[in-house]
């Protein structure tokens, strides 16, 4: 019986952790759709109130900071942050003014703000892996 549940656990561990990750995988996606449809939602309001200004930040959250609102400009329900010592799985972090982590059980994702454009700025692999 002890064998039986060894062999199980084996193989049921690692399965449990790629699901795990998926899961976060998939909430980054579904997130991050949703702020770069809010950024391009700002752009375009803005291009109508013939306000020339650009997009400088996506939320007034203190920087690096736990428990904070994240992208509430561009965004209508709560994000909360994470900091960079605790690193919560499935969080973010904002990093900047307009920098931000996403954190996987595998990886980190950075974002960041720049010229009105939510962009990945991790490796290769890894932007492909969610856009």
């Amino acid at each position: 019986m002890i064998v039986l549940i060894s062999i199980i656990t084996v193989f049921a561990i690692p399965k449990f952790s790629q699901i795990n990750d998926k899961t976060h995988i998939t909430t980054l996606k579904s997130e991050l759709s949703l702020i770069r449809f809010g950024v391009a939602k700002s752009k375009n309001q803005k291009v109508l109130l013939l306000d020339n200004q650009k997009i400088n930040s996506l939320d007034d959250a203190s920087i690096n900071k736990k428990n904070e609102k994240l992208f509430t400009k561009v965004i209508d329900f709560d994000i909360i942050s994470t900091d960079l010592n605790e690193k919560k799985i499935g969080s973010w972090a904002k990093t900047s003014s307009n920098s931000y982590y996403f954190y996987t059980s595998t990886n980190p994702f950075l974002f960041t703000l720049e010229e009105g454009v939510f962009l990945c700025k991790s490796e290769e692999k890894l932007c492909k892996e969610i856009e």
